[in-house]
């Protein structure tokens, strides 16, 4: 399958009223254990302002371990920063790779550059001996790594159950249940002609489902979005369908594009970004082999 991407802001409100069956797993680490039960009162961004130690504890673990493979030269860009972070990481000595850093000059200042390049703001602080103080785009990146802690694996396994529903741009072209989840395909089929002299939408760009809910009012969590350049967007859910639910809301995470008005395009090329949202209603059909639970 392609890269995942997880909408965490939904995954993180899924978590406070999930579907009966969700297994989730138990973060390794002490400190994406208490991130994780923070999630279930309050949002991503929050997480710096009500766990800021914990916060800028797992973030600067993740950014320690971004500098640690950058300095090997296997991972990461051409950037310059980088080839500057392996140059000196290949002339300085043994021993821990943080505490090389701290304590080699070179190499320090290397890996200050590079910090501050990726956006590294914590990992730069502590190099500097500067108070670290988390910030939202802290706590959105420590809520990033606790959901992807709990999250099961996206799996393709499942029986095949056929579904249809249409609103919108939006279309179901699949659904297939699993024991641990479901994985829906939706096609999404924007206009893009070009018409009149008004405002009209010349490009778009589906950012995917952000939430998929039954009509018993239990929340999914969407372990994963995989697209594949086709129009069809393949989304792995947990858990599967709840006992007695018969009716599954897509809801859209929205369109993006270009809107352009045709008597001042050549002249100013004017665009605006518009969103769009759209909801897709799918029936939870009997199937061959499948029982309504």
């Amino acid at each position: 399958m392609g890269s995942l991407v997880v909408p965490v802001e939904n995954t993180v409100c899924a978590l406070r009223r999930l579907a009966p069956g969700a297994a989730l797993r138990s973060p390794a680490s002490p400190d994406l254990r208490v991130l994780a039960r923070a999630l279930r009162a309050c949002a991503p961004a929050e997480l710096a302002s009500a766990r800021p130690g914990t916060v800028v504890r797992v973030v600067l673990a993740a950014q320690s371990r971004a500098l640690d493979r950058a300095m090997t030269g296997l991972f990461g860009s051409e950037a310059p920063e980088a080839a500057r972070l392996v140059r000196a990481a290949r002339f300085s000595g043994r021993g821990p790779q943080l505490s090389r850093v701290r304590a080699e000059p070179g190499l320090r200042a290397a890996a200050l550059g590079w910090a501050s390049a990726t956006g590294a703001r914590l990992l730069a602080a502590s190099l500097r001996g500067v108070p670290l103080v988390p910030d939202a785009a802290d706590g959105r990146h420590a809520a990033e790594l606790a959901v992807a802690a709990l999250l099961p694996r996206a799996s393709a396994d499942g029986e095949a159950v056929e579904v249809a529903g249409v609103a919108g741009f939006l279309e179901a072209r699949s659904l297939r249940v699993g024991d641990g989840g479901f994985r829906v395909d939706v096609l999404a089929d924007p206009p893009v002609e070009l018409a009149g002299d008004a405002p009209v939408l010349r490009a778009l760009w589906w950012n995917g489902l952000g939430r998929v809910t039954d009509d018993l009012g239990y929340e999914y969590l969407i372990v994963g979005k995989d697209p594949e350049g086709t129009g069809v967007v393949r989304h792995w859910c947990h858990p599967r369908p709840a006992p007695g639910a018969t009716v599954l809301r897509l809801e859209s995470a929205g369109y993006r594009g270009e809107s352009l008005r045709l008597a001042s395009a050549v002249a100013h090329g004017t665009s605006a970004e518009v969103l769009v949202k759209r909801e897709l209603t799918v029936r939870l059909a009997d199937a061959p082999g499948r029982t309504p639970s």
